[in-house]
Formats: C-alpha cells, structure tokens, sequence
C-alpha cells in the first residue's frame, strides 16, 4: 500500500510539471522560437506558443533568459511600436509565488491591468524546471466584463493584425526594472504580423524576428 500511494504521488508531481507544445507547430498552434532558426529546446533560448481554444488563447513561454526576481512578456502591437501595447506578462519573483498578468504597456512606461488579469486569466503557472522559466495559462478574449478604463488598455486581440513582442527584464522589491534596449538585453519584434483569430491560418504561423540591428532602428 504504501509503494502504491508514493507511486500516485510521483505520478501527480509529474502531471504537475508544465511542457510547451511545440511538435504542432505551424499546424495547430502558433510559434514564435527564438533567436531564427532554432528548433526546440536544445538551442532555443526563449519559445513561445499559442493555440485557440473555442474563446480562449492559450499561452505557453518557456525562456532560459530569464531567472528568479525577473519578469518576461509577451506584448502584442498593431503599430510594431512599443507603446499602446497589450501584454501578457509573468513575474518570478526571488521568494514566494509567481504571477501571471495582463498589462498595458504606454510609450514609457508598463501598467498591470488588475482586473483584466483576475478575470481573463486561468489557469495561469509560473515555474522553473531544468534551467528554464516557464508560464502560461488560459487568456480569455472577451473583453466585455471589464470596466471601461481596462477595457480602453487592452487590444481586442481576436480582431486585426498584430507584431509581436518579447522583453525581460529584473525585479526590485518585488517591482519590474524596465528592460534593456540596446544588446541580447533588447527586445525581440516579430518580423512580420500575426492574427489571432480561430479559423485564420496564420494564428498558425510559425513566426521570425527582426534582427537586433533593425530592432535599433525603429
């Protein structure tokens, strides 16, 4: 009895522990693999995926950029600008739990949408595992429960086209440090735009970059 309870309690460990998706690629899920070229993995240091479930976007991030007391983030942009920005974002602090939130990013500066991440966000995880971050979790795209002020921050994701957007950057006392600009330490801007809508084929692209030079540029 008692290797069979220590059995059940090995196999619900390992249920626990969270993979990114990425055999689907370009076929049921969308992809963002970064730096161009890498296939998984062993020579990716930064993946992100995301797959339509009925109203839902599901997200997966794993990164080995990022380390305790950092945060990372997912943005999407209409303009392929830092600014009018809606995000989604995952902070690691050094002790305690992780979080995963939606916020909105303005030309200078990041605002966690409170609401919009209590009521729009399920399931979410945040863990590290073999030297990598990793979180996601469930973003539900209606927007409609929200108040008019988040509601005004956050892009309707589900309608037009979007670049996509990768940054990490440290924490403070529990507060996020904007992220580098300049380097690896800059953010990553997809090459070209994604849609997110269910029946849309390129909600299954497998996505590129733009270079670090062009990155400066803009």
């Amino acid at each position: 009895m008692i290797l069979f309870l220590s059995f059940i309690l090995y196999i619900h460990h390992v249920n626990s522990l969270h993979v990114t998706h990425i055999s689907d690629c370009g076929t049921a899920r969308g992809c963002w693999k970064l730096p161009n070229g890498c296939k998984d993995a062993s020579d990716c240091q930064t993946m992100m995926t995301w797959k339509h479930e009925r109203r839902h976007l599901i997200i997966e991030i794993e990164s080995k950029l990022v380390k305790p007391d950092m945060w990372l983030g997912f943005g999407f942009s209409k303009d392929g600008l830092m600014g009018n920005d809606t995000v989604f974002e995952c902070q690691f602090p050094a002790t305690g739990s992780g979080s995963v939130y939606l916020s909105h990013n303005t030309a200078k500066r990041n605002i966690v949408l409170k609401t919009a991440s209590q009521l729009l966000i399920r399931d979410g995880f945040t863990e590290f595992n073999d030297g990598k971050a990793m979180c996601g979790g469930e973003w539900i795209l209606d927007n409609i429960h929200l108040d008019s002020t988040e509601r005004t921050l956050m892009h309707v994701i589900s309608s037009g086209r979007y670049n996509l957007f990768f940054a990490y950057g440290k924490m403070e006392n529990g507060e996020k440090r904007m992220h580098g600009m300049v380097g690896k330490e800059a953010p990553w801007k997809s090459q070209e735009q994604v849609r997110f809508c269910q029946r849309c084929s390129s909600s299954f692209a497998n996505v590129d970059s733009v270079v670090a030079d062009e990155f400066k540029k803009l």
